[in-house]
């Protein structure tokens, strides 16, 4: 994640999200079971598939989240 353009479609893993965005994996597990984080997918059916983030979604989170 460091250096140069990111792919938009790029996908990140919990870890890598609150990384990128400046919150602990425990913030960004709560925000997921409230429905307050960003969008987020299953990278498959099994019950210990990870979680995924698009770039794009995280970025455009963010977004949301600037006061107005």
């Amino acid at each position: 994640m460091r250096g140069g353009v990111m792919n938009p479609r790029a996908k990140l893993t919990t870890a890598q999200a609150a990384r990128y965005l400046h919150k602990s994996q425990r913030q960004m597990e709560r925000m997921r079971a409230d429905g307050t984080g960003p969008t987020w997918f299953k990278a498959g059916d099994a019950i210990n598939s990870p979680c995924l983030y698009e770039l794009a979604d995280l970025d455009m989170w963010v977004r949301g989240q600037k006061a107005k």
